[in-house]
């Protein structure tokens, strides 16, 4: 049984980092919201998701839930991924809400809009940012 060297974990981080960014500046193209620093916690509330899916797929979500609580904020996480399924991201690529609600698998979630992000410029939808993303593999 083999372990992960130094090297690598410190590579498999900034390689998430990097996702990240790519990822936060392909969101905040599109919708002109800004996520903040932490990816988890500006799209754990499901808000961003939904204008962003709305945005490649006018009408997606209707209505975004603005809330506090966890409840409408779980739900706007369900709502965009019931949304990219409905767009044709293919549901094994798709996260489940609490990989993302409770920070459970953000490489999943990771995945997911990297996925969705690939659909989108297939079906036409460009933009300057997201060469970076389509060549990495999440």
């Amino acid at each position: 049984m083999s372990s992960i060297s130094g090297d690598t974990k410190v590579k498999a981080l900034k390689y998430d980092h990097q996702a990240d960014e790519d990822l936060r500046n392909w969101i905040e193209k599109i919708t002109h919201l800004s996520i903040g620093n932490n990816l988890q916690e500006g799209l754990k509330n499901g808000i961003i998701l939904c204008e962003l899916i709305n945005k490649l797929q006018p009408g997606s979500v209707r209505p975004v839930n603005v809330s506090l609580l966890n409840a409408p904020q779980l739900e706007n996480v369900l709502n965009f991924i019931r949304a990219i399924l409905a767009y044709g991201v293919k549901p094994q690529d798709i996260f489940e809400a609490n990989d993302l609600f409770e920070n459970r698998n953000m490489t999943r979630v990771r995945a997911t809009l990297a996925a969705l992000a690939k659909l989108a410029k297939a079906k036409g939808f460009h933009t300057t940012l997201q060469k970076g993303i389509l060549n990495e593999e999440m």
